[in-house]
Order: structure tokens, then C-alpha cells, then sequence
């Protein structure tokens, strides 16, 4: 007999959140598999508020059931983490759970998926024999709304300085809601840059892009929409003194730009000199400790800095409280950050989670305070959460694409006997973190969680 597939909406606490990971399109092929789907309601019962981007009689015209009740089903997708209350005994949950890094936020949710006897299986986790994530979506959009959102929020600070600007009518991604139109409105911003050029009370407009993986990729494409010249670092200070008005400058720099050597370490920077760009990176990521930011010589030229790396605990920061003190006591050039990749306290030491309907606070780096809001002194940090659900119905479409070709293993699976008798596909097998309330054995470490 078929599973039955249950599509959730997505929770409450989940500001401005409409994404779903089965959208109509997906939908129509499953049912013509022969399953069964149930689909809770789009609008919550109580507060009436949209949870997703696709109404729900574009599911009921294809034959689904819109029920509140999924417990007929047995394996239901959802997007982000799910609330303690809404997960039934026995499922199998397929979702962005955020717990294998042992996230302290998510803790009572992974203890009580195990309590319900659940199976996980963690988008994020789907990978190849060579570690390749299959569902990165999500990382392009981030990239995409995280872009409009920084040049939007330089927009807004701008117009604090009474400064007229060619980003004072974009709007926040969400507003935009679909990308194409915000694409549109990057033209219209593109025309007034080389019209009207940016403020010539300020030093040209330079952007540092950090890393280059799929969310830079996404920043990048939309920037790419500007009139703008690509620079290195050792172009800096000639730019920040003679550079054009009329076009923005992007710094796009990965790890072997973005840290150095310490000195006095186990390298010299001859050795690391010497080094191609792959082995470069590579000698920073098998030894961490020997690199320290080199952000020091970035700073005080730059206009946004777009902040689009993954960073654990193990690696320098690039932007430290210390650092960016020091840097402001001279350089008041900093007006934003946008913390695409939103790591509270991490790489950027002083950024915290936003939600789209507060995305903006301000940091004043001479005493460490923060103020919700463009307005006072400091830099703009925008570090929102769940930027890609700002293009929810694209964001849904494209992750629905990503899941099209292992969702047939995944809906067909065995859950009900052992973990080896699943037969789900090895890209899939990777990312079950528990089975039946138990972890797997890569994750087994979990345990320790719990505690």
C-alpha cells in the first residue's frame, strides 16, 4: 500500500514564511504515481494569517484533501523547523530540522521527534559520495533577496543623510515578491547610476562580496543587473580617492583574500605566496588557526560589505567587534553589512537574527550598542533569517525542482520495518538523522544533545 504524503504549513514563528516543498507543479506528478496527499490549510485557523505563496484550490483542483489533520498521513514535508505540538507520533518528517550542529533553538523540537518515535530525513543533508548538496535552492535565493534587501537598506541610509540616491524606490524583496520584478526594478536603479551617478558627498560605492559559493553566485546575478567595475584589493585606495560616481565597484574575494597568515607561524607568507589559489584555501581550511581576518585593509574603503560564507567556530572571524572599533574611530565609509548567510555572532561578531518585518539594526561600533532601525549612528546590519522565502513562490518552485528527481525514493520508501530495509537511494539514506525516535549511526553523536 502507498504512503500517504502530508504537506505542512509552516509555523507561526516563521515571519513572512510561504514557502512550501511540494508546489502544485511537484503535486501533479505525485498524484500521478498513484498517492495519496493531504494538505493543511494555507491560512492559520486563528490569526487568518497566508503561510504559503500557492493557494490551497490550486492543490484541491488536482485531487488533493485539504484537511488540518494530517494524521492520516505518514511521511509529510515541510520547509523549516517544526513546532513541538504539531508533530505526531510515528512519522516520518522530511524538513530542515537544524539540529546536527547541536543548535541550542532546536533542541526541545529534536527531543521531542524523538520522544514521538519519528524518522528525519534533512533536506540539507542529501548529498552525494562526494558531499555535493542535491536541494541548494534556497542558497541562490538568499543570494538573490539578500541583495535587494542590502542595496535597499544602503537606500534607506543614504536618505538619512538627506542624500538623494539611485536606490531610494527599491523596495524589500517581499514587496518585490517575485524575482523578475525585482530584477525590473535593479534596471530602473542601474539607469539612475549612470544618469544621476551615487552621492557625490561620499566616496564611490564599493562592494565586498565575501566567498563564492551559490549564495555569492546569487548576489552576484543581481548585481551583475548594475553598472559596475570589478576591482582587486590592491586597487582600493585608488578607487576610494579617484573612482567614478557613476558605477558601482565589487570586491568579490574568497578565503585566500579574505584571511592571511599569522605572523611568526608555522607558514611564511612566501610559502603561502608560492601557492596555487586551490591549495591556498586548502592550507587555510586544514589549518584554521594559522590565519587571522584580513578585513583590516578592506574596511576602510568599502561602502557594503555582503557577507555570503558558512563559518564554524573552528575559523577566524573576518569582522570582530575589535577590529571594526578600531576601523571606525577613522573610517566612517562602512554604511552596511548584509549578513546573507545570517550567522548570529559568527563571522560577523556583532550580527544577531532579523525577520523580514524588523530586517534592519543599527551597530554603533564605538560602544557595542545596537538600535532596531536606520536611523542612528553606526552601520545598517541586515541579517534576516529566512531571506529566501522574501521570493517564496520562486524559491518553492526551484526546491521543488531540486527534490523532482529522488522525491519518487523518498515517497516510496519502506518506513515501516528497519533502516536497512528502506531502500531509500544513498543520497537520501545520508541525510536520515534518526529512525523511528532512534539516530543513525553518522549521527549517533546526537545523543549527547539530549543531555
Amino acid at each position: 500500500m502507498n504512503n500517504i504524503i502530508g504537506i505542512l504549513r509552516e509555523s507561526l514563528s516563521k515571519k513572512g514564511e510561504k514557502r512550501v516543498a511540494i508546489t502544485p507543479n511537484l503535486t501533479k506528478q505525485i498524484l500521478d504515481w498513484g498517492y495519496e496527499i493531504i494538505l493543511q490549510p494555507a491560512i492559520h485557523p486563528e490569526t487568518k494569517e497566508i503561510k504559503r505563496a500557492f493557494p490551497d484550490n490550486s492543490y484541491k483542483q488536482l485531487g488533493v484533501e485539504i484537511n488540518e489533520d494530517l494524521s492520516k498521513a505518514n511521511v509529510i514535508f515541510g520547509i523549516k523547523e517544526i513546532d513541538n505540538d504539531r508533530i505526531l507520533p510515528n512519522k516520518t518528517y522530511v524538513f530542515f530540522s537544524h539540529t546536527y550542529k547541536g543548535q541550542i533553538k532546536n533542541l526541545d523540537m529534536l527531543k521531542s521527534l524523538v520522544e514521538k518515535k519519528s524518522t528525519v530525513i534533512d533536506y540539507e543533508l542529501i548529498r552525494t559520495d562526494k558531499n555535493i548538496r542535491l536541494i541548494t535552492a534556497f542558497t541562490f535565493n538568499a543570494g538573490y533577496a539578500g541583495t535587494v534587501d542590502t542595496l535597499w537598506a544602503l537606500g534607506k541610509r543614504y536618505a538619512v543623510k538627506g542624500l538623494p540616491n539611485p536606490f531610494r524606490r527599491l523596495r524589500q524583496a517581499f514587496e518585490e515578491e517575485h524575482l523578475q520584478i525585482a530584477k525590473s526594478s535593479f534596471k530602473i536603479a542601474a539607469q539612475e547610476i549612470e544618469t544621476f551617478g551615487t552621492p557625490d558627498k561620499l566616496p564611490p560605492c564599493i562592494v565586498c562580496i565575501l566567498g563564492k559559493g551559490k549564495t555569492a553566485h546569487g548576489a552576484r546575478e543581481m548585481l551583475d543587473i548594475l553598472p559596475h567595475e570589478d576591482i582587486g584589493i590592491y586597487q582600493l585606495k585608488d578607487i576610494y580617492t579617484n573612482g567614478s560616481r557613476e558605477k558601482l565597484y565589487v570586491l568579490h574575494i574568497d578565503v585566500e583574500e579574505m584571511y592571511r597568515l599569522k605572523n611568526e607561524g608555522k607558514f611564511t607568507a612566501e610559502y603561502f605566496k608560492n601557492l596555487s589559489v586551490p591549495e591556498q584555501q586548502q592550507l587555510y581550511f586544514n589549518n584554521p588557526n594559522e590565519f587571522e581576518t584580513n578585513l583590516d585593509v578592506v574596511l576602510p574603503y568599502i561602502t557594503v560589505l555582503m557577507n555570503c560564507i558558512l563559518w564554524s567556530k573552528k575559523y577566524p572571524r573576518t569582522v570582530t567587534k575589535n577590529l571594526m572599533k578600531s576601523v571606525y574611530a577613522y573610517h566612517k565609509t562602512l554604511m552596511i553589512i548584509g549578513d546573507i548567510s545570517c550567522d548570529p555572532n559568527g563571522s560577523i561578531e556583532f550580527s544577531k537574527e532579523t525577520w523580514i518585518d524588523n530586517p534592519i539594526y543599527t551597530y554603533n561600533p564605538e560602544n557595542e550598542l545596537t538600535v532596531d532601525g536606520f536611523e542612528e549612528e553606526g552601520i545598517g546590519i541586515l541579517a534576516v533569517t529566512n531571506l529566501p522565502c522574501e521570493f517564496s513562490a520562486d524559491a518553492s518552485e526551484q526546491f521543488s525542482n531540486d527534490l523532482k528527481p529522488i522525491i519518487k525514493n523518498i515517497i516510496s520508501a519502506d518506513y515501516k520495518d528497519s533502516f536497512k530495509d528502506s531502500e531509500l537511494i544513498p543520497e537520501v539514506e545520508r541525510a536520515v538523522i534518526m529512525w523511528k525516535g532512534e539516530f543513525t549511526k553518522p549521527f549517533d553523536y546526537m545523543k549527547e544533545f539530549l543531555n
